[in-house]
């Protein structure tokens, strides 16, 4: 055997072991995109503890902040997306489980989670906020003090309300609500002060409000109680699944949809102009 065949031989080993190891990586990158396809659905998990008529993010008919991308990426990948409600205390453990094959619109995981999820930043920040009545005299978070505060029960608002120890000790009582309507009614009757609620679903719940009651007015104290930039998540190794949502969602970021679904579903662009990378744009 001459030393030209054996090197011809050599690289074509070379050449066959490179092509099964790429075919092994791209298959394994593959696997859930293949799953979904197969399936014919995009698994998308959303959080809310919310009554369902105060949640401006899943609607029916594939409407809302959460609902309309996430149904755009679905049809990109030749699929429909299905919607799971869950809870904040159980999203990424529902995830990581292959329960939902993304979360939307969530909280960042905890830092003991990073390394087993990836995300992408939606430029909607999700704030906690102190809420009353135009006419109100509460013009400062100090100024809760000793007053009936009406709350979401299982909102992001009360979590935040409990770890702001010192704001819920100084408060005549908490007023728990079933729904935003009612701590809503809550306000305008004076059965409270003031309350704490998740913006998004404030902003949406005044409008549904207005239009059913009539004009009374609310406002937000400006400093909120805290505020977190929500993502969208998926499993570390689905890695191809992670790109082409981000590449479907930063299309719809820069060409403003993103900013008017939230004008739509809240009045309001929820700080999406801050989103990385696309000040300009979004």
């Amino acid at each position: 055997m001459s030393k030209l065949t054996k090197m011809k031989k050599a690289a074509a080993v070379v050449l066959s072991c490179l092509t099964a190891v790429l075919t092994i990586t791209s298959c394994s990158r593959d696997t859930a995109i293949s799953r979904i396809r197969q399936n014919g659905t995009l698994h998308v998990g959303y959080v809310s503890c919310a009554a369902s008529e105060d949640v401006p993010f899943v609607m029916a008919e594939n409407q809302g902040l959460t609902a309309e991308p996430a149904a755009q990426a679905a049809k990109a990948l030749d699929v429909s997306a299905a919607f799971t409600r869950l809870t904040a205390e159980d999203a990424y453990a529902t995830l990581l489980g292959g329960g939902v094959d993304c979360l939307w619109n969530v909280a960042p995981p905890e830092k003991s989670l990073t390394a087993s999820v990836r995300t992408i930043e939606t430029g909607i920040y999700y704030r906690q906020m102190v809420m009353t009545t135009a006419d109100s005299k509460i013009t400062r978070l100090a100024d809760v003090k000793g007053k009936t505060m009406a709350v979401v029960s299982g909102s992001d608002a009360q979590t935040e309300l409990h770890n702001a120890a010192v704001m819920e000790g100084s408060l005549k009582a908490v007023k728990i609500c079933g729904s935003m309507q009612e701590v809503l009614t809550a306000l305008a009757a004076g059965e409270a002060s003031c309350a704490a609620v998740d913006e998004p679903q404030a902003l949406y719940g005044i409008e549904q409000y207005q239009a059913a009651q009539g004009e009374q007015a609310f406002r937000f104290i400006e400093t909120p109680i805290a505020e977190s930039q929500l993502v969208i998540a998926a499993r570390a190794e689905d890695g191809e699944l992670c790109s082409r949502i981000a590449e479907r969602y930063v299309r719809m970021a820069q060409n403003g949809e993103i900013r008017a679904l939230c004008r739509q579903y809240t009045g309001s662009e929820l700080n999406t102009s801050l989103l990385q990378g696309h000040s300009d744009s979004v």
